[in-house]
């Protein structure tokens, strides 16, 4: 069997084929003709790549792993170990896995400035009337479900 490309053989396009197995759930058999390679060569390029069981229960409880990872970080840290490890290693990493904890359950990790939001929110009030009377419409008209600003 010769080594190197094979004039004949057509990659597989492994982006192209992730998503139709993971985005629109088809076989590999119905994969084939539209990528127009074999549904072997496509189960050998992408197998490695879709999520198995431990991936799966990882994205559901990965806000809980983090947060028991910050704790056996932290718990590894007593008199003896401080007066060898550099606390700010430490204590940076606890405050890392604290924030992509607070990132996986969907709570803030930022400061938000209330102040630059309202501002934002205004401009973005404006332009709507902006283009609601270029299209014609009256101002204090507003699409059903919209609520009336006064």
């Amino acid at each position: 069997m010769p080594h190197g490309p094979q004039p004949n053989r057509r990659k597989v396009n492994v982006s192209a084929a992730l998503d139709l197995k993971i985005n629109h759930g088809l076989s590999y058999a119905q994969m084939s003709p539209l990528l127009g390679v074999s549904p072997a060569a496509i189960h050998k390029r992408i197998k490695h790549l879709l999520p198995n069981s431990d991936a799966q229960y990882y994205q559901d409880h990965r806000a809980d792993i983090l947060s028991h990872a910050q704790l056996q970080l932290l718990s590894q840290i007593d008199a003896r170990r401080l007066k060898k490890v550099n606390i700010r290693d430490a204590v940076v990493s606890a405050g890392i896995l604290y924030d992509k904890e607070r990132l996986e359950r969907g709570q803030s990790t930022a400061n938000a400035d209330i102040k630059i939001l309202s501002v934002t929110l205004q401009e973005l009030d404006a332009e709507e009337r902006k283009l609601r009377e270029s299209l014609g419409d009256p101002p204090g008209v507003t699409e059903a479900g919209d609520d009336i600003k006064g």
